[in-house]
């Protein structure tokens, strides 16, 4: 935990790519956006109980740390668990809590609605990606493998068919399987 004079430089430096600031009372659909965009990106830290303007509000909602955790095993695919704790008296008679998520190992969306939403972090705001943002981010979780996605309009002429069958014969050591004669030669 950062000790309060570290919290209070944090707060004073305001909100970044790796800090978001909320009240409590945000609907848990809002704190599972959040943590999906730190999570996409390099993981982050939302402080519970400032304003957007850096001013400490505190907390009042009962049963805070439930209501995070299950938000995040209710609203994010795959489910996270973070690191939460409380600091007390940040401001006289004013709480803080921390809400820490490292980056994540997949790729997270929002679920809510019925419908999955990806979001990433652009400088100090969580943003829905570009196509070509989401395919990067699930290229280098290593969940996307471009050698796998189809080709529009590829055919079977279009292949080198002797390296084809170099890579079935020496890298997979299978037989090459049998093919139609695709007008220039068959295996």
């Amino acid at each position: 935990m950062p000790t309060r004079v570290e919290l209070l430089e944090i707060i004073r430096n305001g909100e970044n790519s790796g800090v978001e600031f909320k009240r409590d009372v945000i609907q848990n659909h809002e704190l599972a956006k959040e943590l999906v965009a730190f999570s996409n990106l390099e993981g982050g830290m939302l402080l519970l109980g400032i304003e957007d303007d850096g001013s400490i509000s505190g907390l009042s909602r009962a049963n805070l740390e439930e209501w995070v955790m299950t938000s995040c095993r209710d609203k994010i695919r795959p489910a996270i668990i973070p690191f939460f704790e409380v600091a007390r008296d940040v401001e006289r008679g004013r709480d803080v809590a921390i809400v820490r998520v490292p980056r994540g190992v997949d790729v997270h969306a929002l679920w809510h609605n019925n419908r999955h939403t990806y979001y990433i972090r652009v400088g100090s705001q969580s943003r829905e990606p570009t196509p070509e943002e989401l395919r990067r981010l699930f290229q280098q979780r290593r969940m996307l493998r471009a050698e796998l996605q189809p080709v529009p309009g590829a055919t079977i002429e279009d292949l080198d068919l002797r390296r084809l069958s170099v890579y079935f014969g020496q890298i997979r050591q299978q037989d090459v399987p049998a093919t139609e004669r695709v007008g220039r030669r068959s295996f």
